[in-house]
């Protein structure tokens, strides 16, 4: 009988100190605070979420290489696959992607709401086939309207 009872007291001292492990592992991340939308811990979140899948072909052109967060700005990185840096008038290229940008991103839900309307600006960098700068676009909230 007396072992019976070390037994069940053995059993309930494990169940006991399992339970307690498993509450001290996962209960602090529903108490841990949520980013504020539009802090750089929550841009750093939303970049590193979508870098899991990077970098990916968009197109036949176009490859997103990576996003990066900086403070109030979320950076994407694009590589034009069949362009080369010497061969880019950069001004009209800048001319002609500026009011596609704003459009699209303006237009599309994700980043109408998760990024412009909460202040962010939305960085677009653009790079030739062997990672050369070939033009940098920024379009703000003010850009749509807000």
């Amino acid at each position: 009988m007396n072992k019976t009872r070390v037994a069940r007291a053995t059993v309930w001292i494990c169940a006991g100190l399992a339970v307690g492990y498993l509450v001290w592992w996962i209960l602090p991340a529903y108490f841990k605070p949520a980013a504020v939308p539009g802090s750089i811990e929550y841009l750093r979140q939303e970049a590193a979420g979508l870098n899991r899948s990077l970098p990916a072909q968009l197109d036949e052109k176009t490859e997103l290489m990576v996003t990066e967060a900086a403070p109030g700005m979320f950076i994407y990185k694009y590589r034009l696959v069949e362009i080369a840096v010497n061969r880019v008038d950069h001004q009209k290229f800048a001319a002609t992607a500026k009011p596609r940008l704003v459009k699209t991103a303006c237009d599309r839900p994700e980043t109408r709401e998760e990024f412009l309307k909460k202040g962010v600006t939305l960085r677009y960098s653009y790079f030739d086939k062997d990672k050369n700068h070939i033009a940098t676009l920024d379009v703000t909230p003010a850009d749509c309207g807000f």
